[in-house]
């Protein structure tokens, strides 16, 4: 059985190493237990629900007992299955339909040119900085109804809390997750409140006049769903942002063609996401001791699914190792989960997706990367670049 040592700060889950694990069988051993890389196996693993998320398990097992973090992420959505699942989820979907997302397509386009206008005619960019991270940053305070004001300091908050998954790659992880989730907690109470009394069109008024119309979700109930709601809107955006743009880099051909066939945005944007998806790895947990695809696996045994390895499989996506916006994909990504707990933002990420994407190609010849190597996220949760210094060649006339 093939062995990856997923905590090394050099490992990769696209190395030769582990594509040839990939080729061996379905799944691999690592220091935090199974590590699923085929991609049938990995949809199978999501949509079993003899795995749960784990929970307070997942702290745990990383050194976690109490404190902002296990406050928060114990009652998250995500650990909540069945009838309650069914109910909070019912909630956030009151809000958050798609209708308001494709109301938000006028002021995310907008958005994008503007931030395009700011990087024209600059030698060079620091693209997190410059778009990444501002874009889907003013998405998320215009749908939470957030004052500009306080855009940076929600930033720096929606970037640590992200760090949740990959607690096992140590450091000082713990510290600013903790920090995050203190910062974000008391801020979002506080804007609970300024809601109650002025209510407007944003996500928190819809929520708590829900809230207080059938009375199904508490007050803290509410807060947790909104806290989870920053980082998920925000977090993985912008990394998939960046991790669009180095791909490109990598790969400038396909951005002109991109530029000459406007009508390929759309599968531009689902194979950025299926070559370098943000969420790169899905942790579930086995509720009860099981038999998963031939192997045996006690209750509380860990499991990872490899979703940048898997979605490179290519016996899902025939040609799968190779980077095509032309190509049909027809296997669904798996970034965004699958079953009960599918990701609710996964329109919204799309959308974003979908509207930046053509501005930057029809402004911008393509991306090029600097000669020194990137300064990459852990290879455990959230995937992309800390910082993305690039410049754009010239566009044609």
């Amino acid at each position: 059985m093939p062995y990856l040592d997923v905590l090394a700060p050099s490992f990769s889950f696209t190395s030769p190493e582990t594509l040839a694990a990939q080729d061996a069988g379905w799944y691999a051993d690592s220091p935090i237990g199974p590590v699923v890389l085929r991609y049938a196996e990995a949809n199978d693993l999501l949509r079993d629900k003899r795995f749960d998320h784990g929970g307070e398990g997942y702290l745990l097992r990383n050194g976690v007992t109490g404190g902002p973090i296990h406050d928060w992420y114990v009652p998250m959505i995500v650990n909540h299955d069945g009838p309650d699942h069914r109910r909070l989820r019912g909630l956030v979907g009151r809000a958050f339909t798609p209708r308001m997302v494709e109301s938000l397509r006028p002021f995310i386009r907008a958005r994008a040119e503007r931030l395009a206008d700011e990087m024209t005619g600059a030698d060079g960019v620091e693209f997190v900085d410059a778009f990444a991270d501002r874009l889907p940053l003013a998405v998320m305070c215009e749908l939470l109804g957030v004052p500009a004001a306080d855009y940076d300091v929600f930033s720096r908050w929606s970037s640590d809390i992200g760090l949740v998954f990959g607690l096992a790659n140590g450091g000082d992880t713990v510290a600013r997750v903790e920090r995050a989730v203190a910062g974000l907690d008391g801020y979002v109470d506080e804007l609970m409140d300024r809601k109650a009394a002025a209510p407007g069109e944003d996500v928190i008024s819809v929520l708590l006049a829900a809230m207080a119309e059938d009375g199904t979700a508490s007050r803290d109930e509410v807060r947790n769903l909104l806290v989870t709601l920053v980082f998920a809107a925000h977090d993985n955006t912008r990394h998939q942002f960046s991790n669009c743009i180095v791909t490109f880099a990598e790969h400038p051909a396909q951005w002109t063609l991109l530029r000459d066939d406007p009508s390929l945005a759309g599968r531009a944007v689902e194979e950025c996401m299926r070559w370098r998806p943000s969420a790169g790895n899905l942790f579930r947990r086995a509720a009860v001791d099981l038999t998963f695809h031939g192997v045996d696996m006690p209750a509380g045994t860990f499991v990872t699914a490899a979703v940048l390895t898997a979605q490179r499989d290519p016996r899902a996506y025939p040609g799968g190792r190779v980077f095509d916006i032309t190509a049909t994909r027809e296997a669904p990504l798996l970034q965004f989960g699958a079953g009960p707990h599918y990701c609710l933002g996964a329109a919204l990420a799309r959308t974003e997706l979908l509207e930046a994407l053509p501005v930057l190609v029809s402004r911008f010849g393509p991306p090029e990367l600097p000669p020194e190597p990137l300064d990459w996220r852990p290879p455990l949760g959230t995937q992309g670049p800390e910082s993305l210094p690039i410049r754009f060649a010239s566009a044609p006339a």
